[in-house]
């Protein structure tokens, strides 16, 4: 059997790694977070106590963090106790170059790193079926498939650089996230002129303009006053992310600026930890105020 090691376990790597756990494998787990440890304890992971004591126990590593500046941190702890031959799979949403530093970083101790992050939010994890996009060697990515196919429904192996599967998350990211700001405009003049959101949205879902916000976040969860679970700070830290990606490869993304300046506004509005579809109520706010001033 192999030892796996998960390290990150808020809200999408606490439902991964219970997957891996229900699945009979051996899993030691880490989280600054005991409660969160203790959640994964009860479904059959065993805790420890740090990133490096993980290291020493694991033979394949996933890391689910906040951010590419903690993923490096997380890293450099691990390389001083991962065995030679052990495999690292980063799921945070992060950028290429970092996947691509720290494959080289490691690559004198003999460890593989595979950039595999995933999409379908807090519900796809808890369920199981999160989309998987996978950089890095295709032998090492095939040996580890079978892990990454208990919380994923959909794997795709992109190719040899361990950057590419971040590089297609960012990408994704940013589609997703243009799709809500635009959804957004686009519902509140309809609403305005004496529309209703689910006429719009039926319409738009059988028709050209449908996307992921006209399916699934506007009649399922601002219809119904519902948070998706994303946080608002997660979304303008993808749309940064995207945007240091673009400038590092010299490709201009006017719209991505605009976009994240809208989310950026509504993350001043609602605070970190307000919901992504707050975005529409920032919109709905400043759309709808008429100046009473002749």
């Amino acid at each position: 059997m192999t030892a796996l090691g998960f390290i990150g376990l808020g809200q999408m790597g606490g439902s991964m790694a219970t997957h891996l756990a229900q699945s009979n494998n051996e899993v030691f787990v880490f989280d600054q977070r005991q409660e969160a440890i203790r959640a994964v304890e009860s479904v059959g992971a065993t805790g420890t106590s740090s990133a490096s004591e993980v290291g020493k126990k694991a033979e394949v590593v996933f890391l689910s963090l906040p951010n590419p500046k903690v993923v490096r941190a997380v890293v450099s702890e691990l390389e001083a106790t991962i065995r030679p031959n052990s495999v690292i799979i980063d799921a945070t949403t992060s950028t290429p170059d970092t996947t691509r530093s720290i494959a080289k970083q490691l690559a004198n101790d003999k460890v593989t790193v595979l950039g595999a992050p995933v999409s379908g939010g807090a519900t796809g994890a808890e369920k199981g079926t999160l989309t998987a996009m996978v950089g890095g060697d295709q032998a090492t990515f095939e040996a580890c498939q079978e892990f990454i196919d208990t919380f994923a429904a959909n794997v795709f192996y992109i190719g040899e650089d361990p950057g590419y599967g971040h590089a297609v998350k960012l990408l994704n990211n940013y589609l997703s996230n243009t799709a809500m700001v635009a959804t957004s405009e686009a519902i509140i003049l309809g609403q305005e002129i004496g529309l209703d959101i689910e006429t719009m949205c039926e319409i738009f879902n059988v028709s050209s303009g449908r996307n992921s916000a006209t399916e699934d976040k506007f009649p399922d969860y601002i219809s119904n006053d519902l948070d998706v679970g994303f946080a608002i700070g997660l979304m303008e830290k993808d749309l940064r992310l995207l945007l240091q990606f673009a400038e590092d490869n010299q490709i201009p993304l006017l719209l991505a600026s605009v976009v994240r300046n809208q989310v950026g506004q509504t993350r001043n509005r609602y605070s970190e930890t307000g919901d992504m579809t707050d975005v529409y109520d920032y919109l709905y706010e400043i759309m709808t105020t008429k100046d009473t001033e002749n």
